[in-house]
């Protein structure tokens, strides 16, 4: 952990009844609209936002769990390690995702927490989260519908059969993205920013790198996938779908 992250968590003392202001998200935010105002109870909810820079990491595995974090821009993988040494990204975060849950069980995270771009999250305390959540029947729908969104992703990712061809796994993984990112379309062209790196998304898909090169590389002669530095483009969205349907 960087000395600068430490030092920022260390002046976490007291609630930040204004952790709100200024933030891109606040608009589009369902939580911002939820939390306690100042003279009511629950107020601490939300702790500092925290601005992490390309590669820094937010937690490390095997620490205890004290908070959710919640994404207000940028992105970030879970990561760690398997018991013969190898990486395995099991999951990317983008904005309005909620980062930690898999930690609520035994509280103490199981993964890494790394900034796959420059991000900012916001800090929500665990135990004043479910004491706010006792006191409002919104707060509560809107933690259910994260958890709900979280489980969602985890079992699409198991309902995915391995017997499907590489290519059309690696194909789904780029719409099921650009459906997270808002820009999903079954009718036009969607191109995007790409929020990680291909050894992530190959570590992320169980593949090695050359094998997701190689992929890539049949999606873009059959036109369904065409992948850029930093951005991919998915030319025809109908036909990827109808490709990639189990």
């Amino acid at each position: 952990m960087s000395l600068r992250i430490a030092a920022q968590r260390a002046s976490w003392t007291k609630p930040i009844t204004n952790s709100c202001d200024g933030c891109r998200m606040q608009s589009a935010c369902r939580l911002a609209g939820l939390l306690p105002t100042a003279d009511e109870d629950g107020q601490g909810i939300a702790g500092r936002r925290l601005k992490l820079a390309n590669g820094e990491k937010l937690y490390l595995r095997n620490t205890p769990f004290k908070a959710l974090f919640q994404v207000c821009s940028g992105a970030l993988k879970t990561q760690r390690e398997t018991v013969d040494g190898d990486l395995v990204v099991t999951g990317f975060f983008l904005p309005g995702d909620i980062v930690g849950v898999e930690a609520i069980a035994d509280r103490q995270f199981p993964n890494d927490a790394i900034a796959t771009k420059d991000c900012e999250v916001c800090e929500l305390h665990f135990d004043d989260l479910l004491s706010g959540a006792v006191e409002s029947a919104k707060l509560t729908g809107w933690l259910m519908t994260k958890m709900s969104s979280y489980a969602q992703r985890k079992d699409k990712d198991l309902s995915w059969p391995c017997s499907r061809p590489a290519h059309y796994r690696v194909l789904r993984f780029f719409l099921d993205l650009s459906e997270r990112l808002g820009q999903a379309s079954p009718l036009y062209e969607v191109t995007c920013d790409l929020p990680m790196r291909k050894q992530d998304i190959a570590r992320y898909l169980h593949m090695s790198p050359e094998t997701l090169s190689r992929n890539l590389a049949a999606l873009r002669q059959d036109g369904l996938l065409l992948l850029d530095h930093r951005t991919f483009t998915l030319p025809d969205a109908s036909r990827a779908y109808r490709a990639t349907r189990i």
